[in-house]
């Protein structure tokens, strides 16, 4: 049986906060709860086994989906799970393009505009058809990517204020629950070997966004759209060190066959004269692409810290401050 970890109980709710937002674990609720959630999911890296990581991270979406693909060796260091992990593919798409015939895939920012316009005025609502396009979304990213790890991000039925939860929202949804089902199934009948884990927005904003600057300076709750803008911001300035000419992998690689689509993601980004409307369409256009791409490094992440608790114990912790060393 694993150690049960006896120094988590010395530290305090602040310093249990900060080791859960760097491991990825549940951050609210008592103490026990929180010391809990950390021990499981440090227990969990046991069970990743010895084979490189592929990693589909699909941000949730109808019209605007979102999808990154990582892969990454397993580490040579033992303290950690994975080494520097290589962006393999990343792109938007309208879910209704997922039952298009081959030969439509999009490879850049301005064929997912021109998808999203074309596809917003024939595409269906029916369970039928979504059933159709989630299996034939799935079906071809398995084909094309074979991902041993797919990473969902979890929907969240709120009303944002609104007298009841909008029906956009109850429609990504049920997209989101169609794509399990077609997994589970997948599982279930012996063809397919993959993990599949919900990710919460929450936690990873929290991993990316708690301490950084724009939110300590503010002092305050960030809006949606200041969250959004500061997730683009991350991610321009992080492909940027990796594109420049310094070539910073320090956080990943480039494949070579994502390269202009990175490109094209930060000359857009660091577009300097644009009126506030194209600053709205902006946000609207890279923050699927952002989050689904932080969504990756933060799981990564996660695992490799994870992995350094399970190994060095408390030497992996600062336990005056519980930031991880």
């Amino acid at each position: 049986m694993p150690a049960p970890k006896p120094w988590l109980e010395t530290l305090t709710l602040e310093k249990l906060h900060r080791v859960a937002v760097r491991i990825g674990s549940p951050c609210s609720g008592t103490k026990a709860a929180r010391v809990g959630g950390i021990r499981d999911a440090v227990s969990s890296v046991k069970s990743r086994g010895d084979a490189p990581l592929s990693l589909l991270s699909i941000d949730m979406g109808i019209r605007n989906l979102a999808f990154a693909h990582f892969t990454a060796p397993k580490a040579t260091d033992t303290s950690v799970l994975y080494d520097c992990p290589t962006l393999r593919a990343w792109r938007r798409v309208a879910i209704a393009q997922a039952s298009a015939p081959k030969g439509t895939t999009r490879t850049s920012l301005r064929d997912s505009e021109a998808d999203e316009t074309s596809m917003a005025t024939k595409e269906s609502f029916e369970p039928t058809d979504y059933a159709r396009h989630a299996y034939a979304l799935v079906r071809d990213m398995l084909a094309t990517y074979h991902p041993n790890h797919i990473i969902i991000e979890r929907q969240r039925f709120r009303s944002g204020g609104r007298a009841a939860v909008p029906e956009w929202t109850i429609r990504v949804g049920v997209f989101e629950g169609m794509l399990y089902a077609v997994l589970r199934t997948l599982i279930e009948q012996g063809g397919l070997e993959v993990e599949v884990e919900p990710m919460w927005p929450a936690q990873v904003n929290r991993y990316w966004l708690e301490g950084r600057d724009e939110v300590v300076v503010s002092g305050t709750k960030l809006t949606g759209r200041e969250v959004k803008r500061a997730k683009i911001n991350l991610v321009g300035d992080m492909l940027d060190s990796v594109t420049g000419k310094g070539e910073d992998k320090g956080k990943m690689c480039i494949g070579e066959e994502t390269k202009p689509f990175v490109k094209e993601f930060v000359a857009t980004w660091k577009k300097e004269t644009r009126t506030k409307k194209d600053e709205v369409r902006s946000v609207t256009k890279l923050d699927d692409l952002a989050d689904s791409l932080l969504q990756s490094l933060a799981w990564i992440d996660w695992q490799n810290h994870r992995k350094r608790i399970e190994v060095m114990g408390e030497k992996a912790v600062d336990l005056e401050t519980g930031l991880l060393v």
